[in-house]
């Protein structure tokens, strides 16, 4: 049982807005809600690895099958047949680098998530993804491209709530995490063997 006056720092500190969810589920609570606030935390750092892995994962497969297809300077050769935010975001991730002649894995590494899950979404599906895209999944068994971004795309999300500091508590974190590891498996069979190997969050749920 906590202190009151170290309860009352914390929901200071934390804010009892934030703290709502975690009040919800726990009846109202205040401490039963710190100790499920520190849970979330816990599984939200173990969810790191293999979020990281997907994300870092993803950008180099688009990227080179995008370079095998367009040329190496892709995102700046008009070659690929980018929409204009698309072309926006290239520019901006550019311009935050803090380098005077940024390369372009300076900027592949540079550009969010986000714009790499746009470029698998339906727009694109008659230009980059029957062109070039679809090879960077075919170690998943040639899944269709609205299959592989819808998963990716909700994982995109998923990846936002932890990023935000956001409740994951009330998911089924197993079967996001194994989403995750097998979205792995469809761009690299390796990669997602080291991924789920190294990944603490099955220990973590059970602890």
């Amino acid at each position: 049982m906590r202190a009151v006056a170290e309860i009352a720092a914390l929901e200071a500190s934390i804010s009892r807005e934030r703290l709502t969810k975690y009040l919800g589920a726990c009846g109202g609570d205040i401490d039963q809600a710190l100790t499920l606030y520190e849970r979330n935390a816990r599984l939200s750092e173990a969810f790191y690895t293999p979020l990281q892995c997907l994300e870092i994962c993803l950008r180099n497969r688009l990227n080179s099958r995008l370079s095998d297809r367009y040329g190496h300077d892709w995102m700046t050769n008009r070659r690929a047949p980018l929409e204009v935010d698309s072309m926006r975001s290239i520019r901006e991730a550019s311009r935050n680098i803090q380098k005077a002649a940024p390369t372009a894995s300076d900027v592949v590494a540079g550009l969010h998530l986000g714009f790499w899950v746009g470029l698998i979404g339906p727009r694109y599906d008659d230009t980059l993804w029957r062109t070039a895209l679809y090879m960077a999944f075919r170690v998943g068994g040639g899944r269709s491209r609205g299959i592989v971004h819808g998963r990716i795309n909700a994982l995109r999300r998923f990846r936002n709530r932890v990023a935000h500091h956001e409740p994951i508590f009330g998911r089924d974190l197993l079967a996001v995490h194994d989403e995750i590891i097998e979205a792995i498996g469809w761009m690299n069979a390796d990669t997602c063997r080291w991924a789920a190997l190294h990944s603490r969050l099955p220990d973590v749920i059970k602890s």
